[in-house]
Parts: C-alpha cells; structure tokens; sequence
C-alpha cells in the first residue's frame, strides 16, 4: 500500500518535470540540427535533458552501482530543489546484486554506456521527448501496434 502512494506522488512529482523536460529538449535539438550524425554520448544526453531524480531511480531500478553524481549538470527547477531537499531524510537501501537480475540486458558486464542508452530511450519515452534515431524509428511502430 504505502509503495503505492510513494508511486502516486512520485509520478505526479515527474509529470510536473515534463515542460523543463521539453525545453531542454527543444535547446538540445536546436543545438545539434546540423550535427545529427555527431551526437554526444547517451551519458551526457541523458544528463543534460533530464532531473537527477530521474536518473537516480532508473540506475537503482536497473540495479546499478554505476553513480549518478559523478559530473552530473544541476537540472534547474523547484521542483527538483524540492525534491533534492527531501532526499536526506530517505534512507538509502542497498542494492540487489546484478546477478540476481536474471533474464536482464543490464545484468552483470553491462557497459557503463550500454546503460545510459537504456536510460535514455526509457527516460525519452515517458516523457513524450524523442531526441534519438531509435526513439524516433520504435515510437510510430509502437503506437502503430495497438491499432
């Protein structure tokens, strides 16, 4: 029950993000039309274009011991500072191990890259902001299937 709550909040804490989300979106792609072919790594794109909440989540979702806060830009928002501010009085639980991940491509060995590319696409597709060549090519696919 409360881990439904805390999914409650935290999904309408994250589609209050969106508007940012997509406004840095929209700067990155600006910056990038004339370099399509030389895009910076899923790493940095996934740092530039989304809250460290939201990686946060998805590297312990995945079962990563891969940090989150290394080199990581500040995401500018309210909510986000709110969010930091209260993320001192959760405690942190350890992670499951990689190999009890069975059936997973993020299991043991998984390139630190292949990871963020995963977190990427994820990330892309929640919040309606298609930056990469894959994101663009599975998106119609998908809406094209549940026809």
């Amino acid at each position: 029950m409360w881990l439904r709550l805390v999914c409650d909040w935290l999904g309408g804490e994250f589609a209050r993000l969106r508007t940012t989300i997509n406004q840095h979106v929209d700067v990155f792609k600006a910056d990038h039309i004339d370099r399509i072919s030389d895009l910076p790594s899923a790493r940095a794109v996934v740092h530039r274009l989304f809250p460290h909440c939201m990686i946060l989540l998805m590297l312990h979702w995945m079962g990563s011991t891969v940090s989150a806060t290394d080199n990581l830009p500040q995401f500018r928002d309210q909510l986000t500072d709110d969010l930091s501010q209260s993320e001192g009085s959760v405690g942190t639980s350890e992670a499951r191990s990689r190999s009890e991940l069975d059936h997973s491509y993020v299991a043991d060995g998984c390139q630190e890259s292949k990871l963020f590319s995963f977190i990427q696409l994820i990330l892309e597709f929640a919040n309606g902001c298609l930056v990469s060549g894959i994101a663009h090519v599975l998106y119609p696919r998908l809406l094209q299937a549940q026809l």
